[in-house]
């Protein structure tokens, strides 16, 4: 204010206060704020603005900047009797200065219902618990609790299977969502779940588990576009991994700083581009090729398949679906018998087996041949080829090789040390190599027959790890890439076998007098030998065949699934294609995922961007850094700061965000509000907390009970507050029409993975076995992808029980999400989502009357009844169907109605026609899809 105007706040005098008399005014150029805004101060905002400057004008920080101390628990003078945990006696407290009575208990049924879907995303089963203690228990330790929970963490960090621009092409990362899922499931502390995705790369000897988890940086938006510029998108990803920072972690509006300061919160611009600092270690590149490889460019286009870096992990749940598939091809062969020509081919396979105790028969090399006319010789001891004298560029050697055996499933490549080439691998100063084979089956008389690769993995005669400069990659002629199979050896394994397995998309019989032909480009390799396996899917190496694996082929389930693998398609029964795609597709248990890697000296160095331009070079380069306004004590002064320094920080005990961030939207999932009810915004746009003493009592909880989730889990559904009715009541219609005083429970509906789930799960179809695993393809309408081009794609849903599996492992295709997740409000996860939005729209009840899914569901329903009570009367059969789907007995209104329908339907139908169509309706109903 100008001099003589008087002071906007006077301390103790709120007459003397400008900025009271600037609120009052009538005066259209001196009211504040400005009519024009919108946004005119309350008669309550203004009566506490004067009481602030009568008792001082104290100024705080924002309530989500303060530290987090535990506030004592108030006492409460009224029921008293319903307290069952301090939760209440903050809610209650309230409650008796606002004059409001708290709700009674839900009923039994009701709360067990509320429990189960809450928990696990599902209805209570038949013979579920009724106890809730025990529902809450068994739902903790189910693995359903780990799939509901991961929903809402997947959409915060904007998990898809598709990388979001131009093409939206698929990327495989489904290890990273396994891990979420497992996170829950084994309680991870909080804490560690945190560290683990930003930087699990960096922590010391990490396992694979965490380097896995580091997938979390990855998740981000990339393109594949031809001509789009590399600089601009790595500023484009820097940009996205601050936002998601901020929106994931610590409940901050950070991307509303990228041009500029924040407008409402102390975020400054530099603290956008000191966090974006922090990821410049990533090896990332700008755009990644879309079809065919590229040499490297440190300018930010890749240089070796479409998403390096990745790793080669073997996954559980690709495991455990291969124990499930046997399980299923045993009971297909105990229905329809052994196959004729699968029994003969296991009878050879044994016979290999015991000629060949490792697995692996060595094949003769017949001859080779250097395109460069590199000097080389076989040597009969082994059969192996070595190659002496210099590398020379551009030189492919070809070789022929002799199987023995009638059956090539997987072809061994071992790389040798050799005293020719000074103890080294590889023929180079260094003793590195790498190649890039191609295989071909020649029979006399015929073309060359091309063999298709289907999987790769290298064993570099170690445990598999991924660090320490270990950059191993295979990228190969098969389901993922175009190119030829690489093979990089680590530098500190030069003097040391190495091993890379190929194996192929089908095993094949070996004609009389046959040559495999092996093409091997950049052949600096010094000494390599070849061997055959006639499995597709040997542990990689020279533990193929170990002693466990040999006593495991006696059992029945290894048996019916060799009978499969090697059973002509032809002359497979029904049911036996789909168990032997799905055994094929999981490759032994192999799978890549794409996953965080340290570099030095990134690419383009995170500086300032003047309004976030990112051609503009004028801007101050920056270190990385927290948020400049919040307490760091804990971070290092001496040495630059790294991603592993930014994780602790975020859930150090300093920081007041995290906490406070994470238990809130706990909060939202079980009464569908947050205390704050902006979910991705605790700053000063967000929403002051409606029980701030509670939030920040259950924060210090969370971090004092060591980041414990399933214990503020159990602390929120034992208390009184979640447990109340959902009832309608009168007198909160006007007093506390959105319940934000929490005097009741509140009726919402299901998540749009949960729709699904619940029909399948009601209809007896769901799926559960398995847990993890890559995504799967749930029917859609014909034509959907028509506009998905770069490249042009047909949709194929998965078949057989996939297509019952839980909607969590649902593709998720960013720019053309399912339609029928995309009604129920699902988010594309383009962008961080911390809350979802709740629509009701006409979509929603088509949906459920025509997605296949819902169809097969209401079929399926039609059959459990006319099964379960095939003498039932009509009144017993709609009273089954009640208590299945909605867990209630019907009124007698509903009976009348359903009856009417059953009248209206029967005429000239089947006796599953009419209930079909009533398990229809009874899935349409609002209530079936809503939680109370």
């Amino acid at each position: 204010m100008k001099e003589g105007e008087g002071y906007a706040i006077v301390p103790g005098k709120p007459e003397d206060s400008v900025l009271l008399h600037r609120i009052d005014t009538t005066d259209e150029d001196e009211v504040m704020p400005p009519h024009h805004f919108h946004k005119e101060v309350t008669k309550e905002e203004r009566k506490i603005l004067e009481q602030w400057i009568r008792e001082g004008a104290e100024y705080e920080a924002h309530w989500s900047y303060t530290p987090i101390v535990r506030p004592p628990v108030p006492a409460v003078e009224k029921h008293q009797e319903l307290v069952r945990n301090p939760i209440d006696q903050f809610i209650f407290r309230r409650l008796e200065k606002e004059g409001v009575e708290p709700s009674p208990l839900a009923d039994e049924a009701t709360l067990v219902r509320r429990l189960s879907l809450d928990l696990t995303g599902l209805p209570p089963g038949p013979g579920a618990a009724s106890d809730p203690e025990q529902v809450i228990e068994e739902s903790l330790n189910s693995p359903a609790y780990g799939e509901r929970m991961a929903v809402p963490w997947l959409d915060v960090v904007r998990f898809a299977d598709t990388v979001g621009y131009h093409g939206d092409q698929n990327q495989r990362i489904f290890p990273y969502r396994d891990y979420v899922i497992q996170s829950f499931n084994d309680n991870k502390p909080f804490s560690q779940f945190v560290i683990e995705q930003i930087a699990g790369d960096l922590l010391p000897n990490p396992t694979e588990e965490q380097i896995v988890a580091t997938g979390y940086n990855r998740l981000n938006l990339v393109t594949r576009e031809g001509g789009a510029q590399p600089k601009e998108y790595i500023k484009k990803y820097a940009a996205d991994r601050v936002r998601s920072i901020g929106t994931s972690f610590l409940g901050q509006t950070t991307g509303c700083a990228e041009c500029h300061d924040h407008k409402y919160d102390p975020i400054s611009a530099k603290d956008f581009y000191s966090l974006a600092a922090f990821f410049d270690d990533l090896q990332q590149w700008g755009v990644y090729q879309n079809y065919n490889r590229s040499t490297p460019d440190l300018n930010g286009f890749n240089n070796d398949h479409p998403f390096p870096p990745e790793l080669v992990t073997r996954s559980s749940s690709l495991l455990e679906r291969i124990q499930f598939l046997e399980s299923q091809a045993v009971e297909l062969l105990a229905q329809q018998g052994i196959p004729e020509e699968g029994e003969e081919k296991l009878i050879e396979l044994k016979d290999f087996m015991e000629k060949h105790p490792d697995g692996w028969s060595v094949m003769e090399t017949k001859a080779f041949q250097s395109s460069q006319n590199t000097p080389g010789k076989v040597l009969p001891d082994d059969q192996s080829i070595l190659l002496t004298g210099s590398p020379r560029k551009d030189d492919v050697l070809s070789v022929e090789l002799q199987p023995k055996g009638r059956n090539l499933g997987s072809i061994r490549l071992e790389a040798l040390p050799d005293a020719a080439n000074a103890g080294h691998v590889g023929r180079d100063a260094s003793g590195r190599f790498s190649l890039s084979p191609s295989f071909e089956l020649l029979v006399p008389g015929e073309d060359a027959r091309p063999l298709k690769v289907r999987f790769a993995q290298a064993d570099l005669d170690r445990p598999a790890k991924y660090a320490n400069g270990d950059r191993r990659s295979l990228s190969f002629d098969g389901t993922w890439f175009s190119a030829p199979a690489r093979f990089e050896l680590p530098s500190d394994l030069t003097r040391k076998k190495a091993t890379a397995v190929f194996c192929l998309e089908q095993a094949i019989e070996i004609p009389a007098g046959a040559i495999v032909r092996a093409k091997i480009a950049s052949a600096d390799i010094g000494r390599m030998r070849f061997s055959l396996s006639p499995r597709l899917d040997p542990v990689p190496g020279h533990d193929a065949f170990s002693p466990q694996f040999r006593a495991a082929l006696e059992s029945s389930q290894e048996n019916a699934a060799f009978h499969l693998c090697f059973t002509p398609p032809a002359k497979l029964g029904a049911g036996y294609g789909n168990v032997l795609a799905g055994i094929r597709d999981a490759r032994g248990g192999w799978t890549r995922t794409v996953v965080s890697n340290s570099i030095d000296k990134p690419a383009y160095p995170s500086r300032v961007l003047n309004r976030g331009d990112w051609q503009d070079e004028s801007g101050e380069l920056v270190e990385p850094a927290v948020l400049s306004f919040l307490p760091s004590d804990s971070l290092p002064s001496d040495r630059r700061l790294t991603r592993l320094d930014l994780a602790n920080w975020i859930v150090a005990d300093e920081n007041p965000l995290t906490a406070r961030h994470f238990v809130n939207r706990l909060w939202k999932q079980f009464f569908g509000s947050g205390l704050s009810n902006v979910l991705d915004d605790l700053g000063g746009q967000g929403e002051p907390p409606s029980h701030p003493d509670l939030l920040d009592w259950l924060a210090a909880e969370f971090r004092d009970s060591g980041w414990n989730v399933k214990h503020m889990v159990r602390l929120i559904t034992e208390s009184h507050t979640y447990r109340q009715a959902a009832a309608h009541r009168e007198d909160l219609l006007e007093k506390d029409p959105y319940n934000r005083l929490l005097a009741q429970q509140g009726g919402r509906r299901l998540d749009a993975e949960f729709v699904r789930d619940n029909a399948l799960s009601v209809a007896g179809l769901l799926e559960q076995r398995l847990v993890g695993g890559p995504s799967v393809f749930p029917y859609q309408p014909a034509g959907y992808y028509e506009p998905l081009n770069f490249p042009t794609r047909k949709y194929r849903a998965s078949g057989s029980f996939q297509q019952h599996r839980r909607s969590v492992y649902a593709h998720w295709q960013r720019t053309f999400l399912h339609p029928t997740m995309a009604s129920f409000d699902a988010p594309a996860r383009d962008e961080c989502a911390a809350d979802r939005p709740m629509a009701n729209s006409p979509q929603q009840a088509l949906a459920l009357l025509n997605d296949p899914i819902f169809v097969e569901a209401a079929q399926a329903l039609g059959e459990v009844v006319t099964r379960e009570l095939p003498e039932g009367s009509d009144q017993q059969r709609i009273e089954f169907l009640f208590q299945r789907v909605l867990n209630r007995a019907p009124d007698e209104v509903e009976l009348a109605s359903f009856g009417k329908v059953l009248d209206s339907i029967r005429e000239g139908e089947s006796e599953l026609s009419p209930w079909f169509q009533v398990s229809r309706l009874i899935l349409n109903l609002h209530e079936t899809i809503t939680r109370y």
